[in-house]
């Protein structure tokens, strides 16, 4: 199978000829980029689909019931999901993967980070706060933390990371969010004591990447870096995998569509 890591938003390739209809739905994180472009295309092709990525319960349930074809979704590792109404089993074929990355400034010399430290670092009621450096084990250094997060509105990066690395809390107050690339860019290149969250990978010169490990209760506590294999395979934790889901008795009439969405061709 093909396969194709889609790195903070997701590539779009050329859509082969079909003449089948198909209801589409999926998580609304995708809509932004993807419907726009998914729309012209079948249109370019004369495929009659309706296109409705409004959001993850939607679609879920729309798979459930039948009225969708096909469905978009951010699912994680092992996430279960329901036969249709009339028992047929639910087909899934792995797109790619959202992921957050952390960077910190040339000089900071920490190794790797886990995902409870990141909680007490980025956190609102965490079981430790770590407000300077020297917190956080084995660092002497006694510099404040200065905490960013470069991560367009609406996008799964944010989403991600305060699920994953959170725990579905709230980010302290302290921690500036939303902030333009060039910011974050400027953020952590100027400041020695900053850490941030992007959605996308910044260059080496901007600032340095750390290495993630998971370290929950029976977790892996080996160090990640987020490259596509790490990503794509699940080996790093700050990711969440964008998964095509099909009923069985749609994979044959929609295999066209099924075919460009894994394709690698941009």
């Amino acid at each position: 199978m093909t396969k194709c890591i889609l790195r903070g938003f997701f590539v779009l390739c050329s859509l082969t000829r079909a003449t089948f209809a198909v209801e589409i739905g999926g998580s609304d994180s995708l809509n932004e980029v993807l419907q726009p472009a998914l729309v012209a295309h079948l249109a370019k092709v004369g495929t009659e689909a309706k296109v409705r990525l409004d959001g993850t319960l939607p679609a879920r349930e729309g798979l459930r019931d039948g009225k969708i074809g096909l469905a978009l979704l951010f699912l994680r590792d092992g996430e279960l999901l329901e036969k249709t109404s009339d028992g047929k089993a639910v087909r899934r074929f792995p797109l790619g993967a959202a992921a957050a990355y952390v960077y910190v400034h040339p000089s900071n010399r920490l190794p790797e980070i886990d995902l409870a430290t990141l909680a007490n670092i980025f956190g609102a009621g965490q079981r430790s706060d770590y407000k300077f450096w020297s917190d956080i084990p084995g660092v002497n250094t006694p510099e404040p933390i200065l905490t960013f997060i470069s991560v367009p509105n609406k996008h799964m990066a944010q989403t991600l990371f305060q699920g994953i690395a959170l725990g579905g809390r709230a980010f302290k107050t302290s921690v500036r969010t939303q902030i333009s690339t060039d910011l974050a860019q400027e953020s952590v290149s100027s400041r020695t004591n900053a850490i941030l969250v992007s959605a996308t990978p910044l260059s080496e010169k901007f600032g340095r990447q750390i290495k993630v490990a998971d370290g929950r209760e029976g977790r892996s506590t080996t160090p990640y870096t987020p490259d596509d294999t790490n990503i794509f395979n699940g080996d790093y934790p700050l990711r969440l995998p964008v998964v095509l889901c099909v009923p069985e008795s749609q994979v044959a009439p929609n295999a066209e569509i099924i075919k460009w969405l894994l394709s690698d061709e941009v």
